[in-house]
């Protein structure tokens, strides 16, 4: 219902074109891209979960995304968010709001375009933008009412919103019927 009435009233009065570049924003700062040194067996869990998504993104698009471990984030080229640009403007705007609310939700990018293109599920999906709160939770202990809270709302959420993409991309006819008495 939010993103319904989200996408009724556009609160924020953006029109697509600005819709486009606020999701595409967002790859600069993209989760999958941020990189640790230290501890090493969470860099090698980024290593071992990320670059896949990351390597199927730069395939299916044709782009260079890559990762970095400085605060400054990856050098992402601008052939990369042009790319992204055009694929977004596929969309229409209601779709857009969609994506742009799963994007919030996962606070990436790639992620969400792996998981509106069906390429990963909404729980693989969760699981990677959570790859190092699920790292810490292994090694300090889960807090049964924060983060499994935490967990299954991120979960609804993104899956109400890779929904509500899904929905609104469909193409179909409605034909009425009409009544006869």
């Amino acid at each position: 219902t939010t993103l319904c009435n989200t996408a009724l009233d556009n609160p924020t009065q953006r029109n697509k074109t600005q819709l486009i570049r606020a999701a595409v924003k967002f790859l600069e700062t993209d989760t999958v891209c941020y990189r640790v040194e230290e501890p090493p067996a969470l860099a090698e869990l980024q290593k071992n979960e990320w670059d896949p998504i990351v390597a199927w993104a730069e395939n299916r698009y044709n782009v260079t995304i890559g990762s970095s471990t400085s605060i400054l984030g990856p050098n992402i080229p601008a052939s990369t968010k042009e790319t992204f640009v055009s694929h977004l403007a596929s969309y229409n705007m209601w779709a857009l709001q969609g994506i742009e609310y799963v994007i919030t939700q996962l606070k990436s990018l790639i992620l969400s375009m792996g998981l509106i293109d069906r390429h990963i599920t909404v729980e693989k999906a969760v699981l990677l933008s959570r790859l190092e709160e699920e790292y810490q939770i292994r090694r300090w202990g889960n807090v049964e009412w924060a983060h499994d809270y935490d967990l299954c709302e991120l979960r609804a959420r993104t899956a109400a919103g890779t929904l509500f993409v899904h929905l609104c991309s469909e193409s179909s006819t409605v034909k009425h019927k009409l009544l006869q008495d």
